[in-house]
């Protein structure tokens, strides 16, 4: 199983050469009434067929809500001008109960410890950077990780572990490394706008290579990963969609280019 650690020293590593692609020019800030057609992998009918962590992902998920300020970017199909008609992802009660069969291994304990900390750090991560710069994006997907998390959570309180987040306090983790990655893409995101869509581009798809990188023994945690996997590809469509819109050019670091511009819609420079 890929160390957590090895994990977020990539992520560091490649920060810095992810945002510089976004030009000098665009950092002025995203403007108003970004473009929605089309944002996402998918139309609301996809989403409440099954798509998301449980049946009725995306009914009253935030990220349906796209109608927020500085006519913020859709994320799903709409005829309203700035508002999707949704790629919601969960509410967090994606955890089947059933589905929990036996004890967790030791890997299964390791791997939900680590994820929780990454959904905590991102949902983290975007609260600030949505006081910051008022951009809706931040605060829909602050409240998706926010669900993400606690079916993380649910699925250790289900094995009987002890709860990862416990006593947490925001912004602030045990882990070392994760706290300096943390203070690092805030302080990259605090820069201008298009930096914190870049950071938040970034967080996401070093997720979605995290949870491919799990190895684990619990087929409902294997599952609830597959879930979240595709809740963060939504994720970064919505950052490098606004980015788009703003004329600014986001480089894919973690994953490779040809499979973010598949996933977003979006040519790769």
């Amino acid at each position: 199983m890929t160390t957590h650690t090895t994990r977020l020293a990539l992520t560091a590593a490649a920060a810095g050469a992810a945002l510089l692609a976004v030009p000098v020019a665009a950092w002025a800030g995203v403007g108003s009434g970004g473009s929605d057609d089309d944002a996402g992998n998918g139309t609301q009918t996809r989403i409440e067929s099954g798509m998301g962590m449980m049946s009725d992902w995306g009914r009253t998920d935030d990220d349906d809500d796209t109608t927020g300020r500085r006519g913020g970017m859709g994320m799903g199909r709409s005829s309203t001008a700035g508002a999707g008609a949704g790629m919601g992802v969960g509410d967090g009660s994606c955890l089947d109960d059933a589905a929990v069969e036996g004890d967790a291994t030791d890997a299964d304990a390791a791997s939900l410890a680590a994820m929780a900390d990454d959904e905590r750090m991102a949902r983290d991560l975007y609260l600030e950077l949505a006081d910051a710069w008022d951009l809706s994006t931040f605060d829909r997907i602050a409240a998706a990780e926010d669900r993400h998390l606690d079916a993380v959570v649910r699925l250790a309180d289900a094995y009987g572990l002890d709860d990862p987040t416990e006593d947490a306090e925001a912004g602030v983790y045990a882990d070392a490394d994760i706290q300096a990655l943390y203070d690092e893409l805030l302080a990259q995101g605090s820069e201008s706008e298009t930096a914190a869509l870049g950071v938040g581009a970034l967080v996401e798809e070093t997720d979605i290579a995290d949870l491919r990188a799990q190895d684990v023994d619990s087929e409902a945690i294997a599952s609830t990963y597959a879930r979240l996997e595709h809740a963060s590809e939504h994720h970064l469509t919505a950052f490098v969609r606004e980015l788009d819109a703003a004329g600014a050019t986001y480089s894919a670091s973690v994953l490779d280019p040809a499979e973010v511009e598949d996933i977003t819609g979006v040519p790769a420079p």
